[in-house]
């Protein structure tokens, strides 16, 4: 950690010129201070000693916030003596303000799994229309070629792909698919014909 503060000013200038080795240097001098700040004030605010993760991911968070647009915020620091007292609030700083996000995401968590979800239910008068399509729907297949039936059953039935399909009837992909649209264009007919 660095006492003298005209070695601590050198490091703040060598900060706001970006320099790489100079965030290095800072680093090593203050961890310990951000990391203790942290974890104090972690523990004297949610009263029980929180995860290393946590202290962690508030450390990255406080050397995010520092290094950020060229180190600019080492620029309010009036007294480079007063470091270790603004380093402190600043890293305090970051503990409140992520146990409030992590407050809003608790939140969102409990309102979303209080939240029920009411289940779908179709009326009487739907379920009969239903069963009377599926019926109507069902007739005009049986009135369909067999070979039609057939290729209709394997595609939409049995979710064979073509390729599927045309190895278990032994023809080539174009003939299945020219099939398909055959018979699904002569059950469209059918259906369409049908007044009802």
């Amino acid at each position: 950690m660095h006492e003298n503060p005209s070695e601590v000013a050198s490091l703040l200038a060598r900060l706001r010129e970006g320099d790489d080795v100079a965030k290095a240097e800072f680093i090593a001098a203050y961890d310990d201070l951000v990391r203790r700040s942290v974890a104090r004030k972690l523990h004297a605010a949610t009263s029980n000693w929180e995860t290393s993760n946590d202290v962690e991911d508030i450390c990255h968070d406080v050397y995010v916030r520092l290094f950020k647009n060229e180190c600019e915020v080492f620029g309010t620091i009036r007294e480079p003596g007063s470091i270790n007292a603004w380093l402190m609030t600043v890293s305090q700083n970051h503990v409140y303000s992520y146990l409030r996000k992590r407050q809003v995401r608790h939140t969102a968590r409990e309102s979303m799994a209080r939240e029920r979800v009411e289940p779908y239910e179709e009326g009487p008068e739907k379920r009969a229309q239903d069963r009377e399509r599926l019926a109507l729907l069902r007739e005009r297949i049986e009135r369909l070629e067999a070979k039609d039936r057939l290729i209709l059953q394997l595609y939409y039935v049995h979710d064979l792909k073509y390729a599927e399909i045309a190895e278990t009837l032994s023809l080539n992909i174009n003939t299945v698919a020219s099939r398909l649209k055959r018979a699904k264009a002569k059950l469209r007919d059918s259906v369409i014909e049908d007044p009802e």
